[in-house]
């Protein structure tokens, strides 16, 4: 939110308004990106509908799409582009503990890539820590590199991911998360959603 404010861009929290007022908010300021959870980004579709707003005339052209799994889903992705008249979705990937972690591969059709400039990070089966190879899932270790203030090392994420490691165009080494997180190796609990 400072980032963005910092760069000019008029920011408008969601904080303390209901779906209903959130939406007026976005048609009214003509919002152009939404930072939010890919269920919320759903429901605020099916509010919209049961008002009678159209998002198909909104102005917001990107969904910015974190908080949990789901943003890397094809099918949840094309129900978004649908219910918000063709906005692209983006998944980011990022924990309090450690910052921002990573951003859509680049192509957009899903899937993260771990900021490697970052992080040190690893991939283990959940229930012996020994490191995973190929393209099987585990759970996602990292080592913060650059946060003086909150240095972590090996950290265990408890989010369940399929890795492929390989290089950019120059040459540097990049580690994809295919189809972005996919769930928790933890005994989370889901209430009401």
């Amino acid at each position: 939110f400072e980032a963005a404010a910092k760069r000019g861009c008029l920011c408008l929290p969601g904080g303390g308004l209901s779906s209903e007022q959130r939406l007026r908010a976005i048609l009214d300021h003509g919002v152009e990106h939404l930072f939010c959870t890919p269920t919320y980004a759903l429901r605020l579709a099916e509010v919209a509908s049961e008002c009678g707003m159209n998002l198909g005339a909104a102005a917001v052209r990107k969904l910015i799409l974190a908080g949990e799994p789901g943003g890397s889903s094809s099918t949840l992705r094309l129900r978004l582009r649908e219910a918000w008249g063709g906005a692209e979705p983006f998944d980011h990937y990022g924990m309090t503990e450690v910052g921002p972690v990573a951003y859509e591969t680049p192509g957009g059709e899903g899937g993260l890539r771990v900021i490697l400039d970052s992080y040190l990070a690893e991939v283990v089966c959940p229930e012996t820590s020994e490191p995973v190879t190929g393209e099987e899932e585990g759970e996602l270790v990292l080592t913060t590199l650059g946060r003086a203030g909150c240095p972590l090392f090996r950290y265990r994420t408890g989010d369940i991911v399929k890795s492929r490691w390989g290089e950019d165009d120059a040459g540097q080494p990049t580690l994809d998360l295919l189809g972005g997180i996919l769930g928790r190796a933890d005994d989370m609990v889901v209430l009401r959603g």
